[in-house]
């Protein structure tokens, strides 16, 4: 086993790779992972990613961001459902326990056929993940395309949520319809801590997904630098680690 790599030379992620999470709540995606993935390759039938986007039509906000709409505001009350208030991180225990009396699980699913684990995980919530999983929760429930927690979480560089669903049995092999990793989303969105915490569970790093691409081929495709420089650092210490120090069963 070789360990982790320990330290990460970055001055713009911090130690979860968060990016910023927008205001509107939308279904969890994968649109995280930029450009070519999402979409279909051009000289293939394959996806590049299973995740389809769900992408919000012209609303009063374009409308009014282009001047087509004039700027009247009124107060409007704002019923979100359970899931979107778990991707918000607003969600308590009291509330999981009310949603438990009229669902038969607390892994019912949206209308796009995601778990309120799934919302928590792919916003980043980590007190609303443990609350989900406290009442039962299946950390690897799949969403449409196979998708799990641990990918969205992955592809968000949701650290703390990707070292949590580890801790409580997520399947850091599992793969997508096209068989992408979490590693290989967490290195495709340039999320080189999200990568280490990965790696650390003797992942298979040469593993491919159905165009042949391994995790650190997407660094590359995707110029997610730092992601790569980690990777690179990774290999470097499989190469010079003597065989002595595997163990030998």
């Amino acid at each position: 086993m070789v360990a982790p790599v320990n330290k990460v030379q970055s001055s713009a992620n911090s130690e979860d790779d968060e990016p910023p999470r927008p205001a509107n709540m939308h279904a969890p995606t994968s649109s995280t992972l930029h450009g070519s993935s999402i979409l279909l390759d051009a000289n293939s039938t394959k996806r590049k990613s299973a995740f389809l986007p769900y992408r919000p039509q012209s609303t009063v906000l374009t409308n009014l961001q282009r001047g087509n709409t004039e700027a009247t505001f009124c107060p409007v009350e704002v019923s979100l459902s359970f899931h979107e208030r778990a991707g918000q991180g607003e969600i308590t225990e009291e509330q999981v326990k009310a949603e438990l009396l009229r669902q038969p699980h607390i892994d019912f699913k949206d209308s796009h056929g995601f778990t309120p684990l799934h919302w928590a995980a792919s916003y980043g919530q980590l007190i609303p993940a443990q609350l989900l999983v406290a009442a039962g929760a299946n950390v690897n429930s799949l969403a449409p395309d196979m998708v799990s927690p641990l990918l969205l979480a992955a592809a968000g560089g949701h650290n703390e949520i990707v070292r949590f669903l580890l801790e409580r049995g997520a399947s850091a092999t599992h793969m997508d319809i096209v068989g992408n990793t979490a590693l290989m989303y967490a290195a495709a969105g340039n999320h080189p801590h999200t990568c280490n915490e990965l790696l650390a569970r003797d992942l298979d790093f040469s593993a491919t997904n159905e165009n042949g691409e391994t995790a650190y081929a997407l660094t590359v495709e995707h110029g997610s630098h730092l992601a790569q420089a980690l990777l690179e650092q990774y290999m470097t210490a499989v190469l010079t680690t003597p065989l002595s120090t595997f163990s030998t069963n």
